[in-house]
């Protein structure tokens, strides 16, 4: 076993064998980032087992939202949203992570307004909780983006993880 630092930018880990290691300020609930990082995080986990335990319903609601074929894109939402629930609870390559919720809640909005038609509050059907899951993934991307720039120098920041000796 090893153990090096690894930075994305915005956090650090060591590295164990194979496994980065998240540090205890990924998870300090008195830095609002990650408050608002991890509710965007844990909030995916019920979507996600929901599309897997109401699979049929799932394809049933892809395919009247015109997510044609429904398998491929039932099978892709459970992806992506498994990755973003991952990488926003762990603080996992953030400032691309971020920017895949943001483009899943843009889906999502796309979805809504094709079943249900064009509303804003989320009690009528509307898209609000998924506009405001969408712009604070934006925001975490980009200050994840932001830490990145400040960390590194070049053409690293635009790599996945740096390692620092």
């Amino acid at each position: 076993m090893f153990r090096k630092p690894i930075c994305d930018g915005v956090h650090s880990y060591t590295k164990e064998g194979a496994f980065a290691v998240p540090n205890s300020k990924d998870f300090d609930l008195t830095n609002p980032i990650v408050v608002v990082r991890l509710m965007a995080g844990l909030f995916y986990v019920p979507h996600v087992l929901f599309k897997i335990t109401g699979f049929a319903g799932s394809l049933t609601a892809f395919g009247n939202m015109g997510f044609q074929p429904p398998l491929f894109w039932v099978s892709l939402a459970i992806l992506t949203e498994l990755i973003c629930a991952v990488g926003l609870t762990f603080n996992l390559y953030t400032r691309y992570v971020g920017l895949m919720s943001a483009g899943t809640m843009a889906l999502a909005a796309y979805g809504t307004f094709a079943t249900k038609g064009v509303h804003w509050m989320w009690n009528f059907g509307g898209i609000e909780y998924i506009a405001f899951w969408g712009i604070a993934s934006v925001a975490l991307a980009v200050h994840a983006w932001k830490a990145a720039v400040k960390a590194e120098k070049g053409a690293a920041r635009l790599t996945v993880a740096t390692v620092h000796a």
